[in-house]
């Protein structure tokens, strides 16, 4: 983190975040708010991957979602394809097929009679997610699902890669200890 006398001063309303061009290395990484003269055109990166945030596999999609996760990404993704061009910009997102609150509600599903399985109460919701974000125009160039089609597959090989090396390294290590374990569903 640099120190205080070492970041920039804002001055006046025009600003643009951007890398500055120093020659010290260490320099080079620190993300600098710069106001630009008359003169001085901002510079935009050659190619850029957009996200957004991932919503749960539980529900659908309702505005307060859109409004805050997506717009804001849309925007910026439209502006670099005008900037940068619309094949240098990939603008992704998914849903998230993990988590303690989609297992809660897959449960509360099952107690009022829902028959699916958990796969299919997330794909439906997936599917439905992504329909919403057609509805309101969103700009998603890919719109996955971290365990589902070709989206899973690649999350659980970059996974088991990632947890593998960082095993491999020592960063990790397996350990056992005791669980909670349901004997009639055969599952922790």
């Amino acid at each position: 983190m640099p120190e205080q006398s070492e970041l920039p001063q804002q001055k006046g309303k025009q600003t643009i975040t951007g890398t500055a061009k120093i020659n010290n290395r260490k320099e080079q990484n620190i993300m600098i708010c710069k106001r630009l003269t008359s003169k001085e055109r901002p510079v935009f990166p050659k190619r850029a991957i957009i996200t957004a945030g991932m919503p749960y596999g539980n529900k659908n999609l309702h505005f307060g979602h859109v409004g805050g996760m997506f717009i804001h990404a849309d925007i910026f993704a439209r502006f670099l394809r005008d900037r940068i061009g619309k094949d240098n910009v990939i603008f992704l997102s998914g849903t998230d097929c993990y988590g303690s609150p989609i297992m809660e509600s897959y449960r509360k599903l099952q107690e009022a009679g829902y028959e699916g399985t958990l796969e299919d109460y997330v794909r439906g919701n997936h599917e439905n997610q992504k329909k919403t974000l057609e509805n309101y125009g969103i700009s998603l160039d890919f719109f996955g699902a971290s365990a589902l089609g070709e989206a899973g597959s690649i999350h659980k090989q970059v996974s088991a890669k990632v947890f593998h090396t960082l095993y491999k390294n020592g960063y990790i290590k397996k350990m056992s200890m005791p669980q909670f374990y349901d004997e009639e569903k055969k599952i922790p």
